[in-house]
């Protein structure tokens, strides 16, 4: 009797440790962080995109184009995610008209902006994201992404008027990033990563010697909070 109340009161600290550790981690660890939020901006250098519904070639020249962006990640294990990145920006181009190359404007098409000008656009961007990288102290990035650029409504600088597509122009677009990050605190951490991508714009409407493709180089600040 003695020896089967001894097994018992061994026992029973052993199970109440085993339900009082954190899923998976050892005694005296915290949980492991199951969501990601984060919050920043990119500076963008976007190269020259041909478009055939303003008839015009966006010229966004070498300064970076801003652009406020966030994400929401799920944890797949201790270092790597997965999750959407969203960004929104007005950025400023400047809008040169294609030669006379027998492209027909459309019927009642307006006048403006048809002798080139500076303009705005709103550029939207939605990507599905891939991350690898974290841990205590300083640590190394990598990122992968794919989606979309949007770009919506076209407008003359000076005037504030409208041209070229009516909705939306989406793009798909890809990128591959690499950068590092620093801890700052359990839950915490601040990243600086450079990526390199490639969009592709519509090809309605375009002169057959204009390509679609365009590079983009990004540069992204950005505040996590894992929890």
């Amino acid at each position: 009797m003695p020896a089967v109340a001894a097994s018992a009161f061994a026992a029973s600290p052993l199970a109440g440790q085993i339900r009082g550790r954190p899923v998976g981690g050892s005694p005296g660890q915290a949980p492991r962080a199951s969501w990601t939020v984060s919050g920043g901006a990119s500076a963008i250098v976007m190269g020259d995109i041909n478009d055939g519904a303003s008839r015009s070639q966006w010229r966004f020249g070498p300064d970076p184009l801003w652009q406020l962006r966030g994400t929401l990640e799920k944890a797949l294990d201790g270092v790597s995610t997965i999750g959407v990145a969203a960004g929104y920006g007005v950025v400023d181009l400047l809008s040169v008209p294609f030669p006379n190359n027998g492209v027909v404007a459309p019927v009642g098409e307006s006048a403006v902006c048809l002798g080139g000008c500076e303009a705005q656009t709103q550029l939207w961007s939605l990507m599905g994201q891939f991350r690898s990288g974290g841990g205590p102290g300083v640590h190394t990035v990598f990122e992968a992404q794919g989606g979309v650029n949007a770009f919506r409504n076209l407008r003359e600088q000076a005037t504030g008027v409208s041209f070229g597509a009516t909705g939306m122009q989406i793009d798909v677009v890809g990128a591959l990033g690499v950068g590092a990050g620093v801890t700052l605190s359990q839950g915490v951490a601040l990243t600086l990563v450079q990526d390199f991508g490639m969009g592709w714009h519509s090809q309605q409407a375009l002169p057959t010697e204009a390509a679609r493709t365009y590079r983009t180089r990004s540069t992204r600040a950005t505040l996590r909070f894992s929890f």
